[in-house]
């Protein structure tokens, strides 16, 4: 009979607890971009030792959320363009081609449900401008078609920026997406959607990797333009050097 597992093995170590936890928190900017996390405040705060604290900084590092800086702890990854721009471009190539081997991979049955979970998007994006909203529903899309191509590597590495993509996601302001007329993106969004399950569904993968970039592309220039004005806002909020007085 196989050894069944006992619930101490089962359960999660304390490094893992500890990062999911703080991923989160970096995630939703709970921890602001560029803050410090230092070891003894966060063995503190979950009352570990300093050991799981630092595996788990590790584990951050690894998927790219923390920078680690011996003897003094790490800190949250801050936004940047260079940084966005790497995301963005890493996202169109892979998600390009995911679904040019989803054409191949995928099943009929899997194509209906690929239409099902389109009509929920397009639904979605006519409900609401929230681009959050827009960019989870679209996520879950996208990680049904990643699953669905039978490329298990492409799935992990498409998951991380996944992640990376709802971080850096909060440089949108409520005043942006009024100003900026996010709804329409939302829609546009839509459209490309539709056109690239429906390539997928006929298994045309030239048509399917093309829609793909592009309906990435088109998050990346709204993005671009969100990012301008959050550093603007940064720029601004940080206090002058005082003058010298005249002696």
């Amino acid at each position: 009979m196989a050894a069944t597992k006992t619930d101490d093995e089962q359960a999660p170590t304390q490094d893992r607890v500890i990062a999911r936890l703080l991923t989160d928190d970096i995630v939703e900017w709970r921890i602001p971009p560029g803050s410090w996390l230092r070891e003894r405040e966060i063995a503190a705060r979950f009352g570990v030792s300093h050991a799981p604290v630092r595996e788990a900084f590790r584990h951050l590092a690894s998927i790219g959320l923390v920078k680690v800086v011996p003897w003094r702890g790490a800190y949250a990854i801050d936004v940047d363009d260079h940084g966005a721009d790497e995301i963005y471009e890493l996202w169109k190539a892979l998600f390009g081609v995911v679904c040019r081997l989803a054409c191949t991979a995928m099943s009929d049955r899997d194509g209906r449900e690929l239409m099902h979970r389109l009509i929920e998007y397009k639904d979605v994006t006519e409900r609401t401008t929230n681009s959050a909203e827009h960019l989870r529903v679209s996520n879950r899309i996208g990680r049904f078609i990643a699953k669905r191509s039978n490329a298990p590597m492409a799935l992990e590495l498409l998951d991380r920026l996944a992640l990376l993509a709802r971080w850096q996601h909060n440089v949108y302001t409520d005043e942006f997406v009024a100003t900026h007329g996010e709804g329409e993106v939302g829609r546009r969004s839509a459209m490309l959607y539709e056109q690239l399950c429906r390539h997928i569904v006929a298994r045309e993968p030239d048509d399917a990797d093309r829609v793909a970039r592009d309906l990435i592309a088109t998050s990346q220039q709204n993005f671009a333009e969100a990012l301008a004005e959050y550093k603007a806002r940064r720029t601004k909020a940080k206090p002058g050097r005082r003058r010298a007085r005249a002696s």
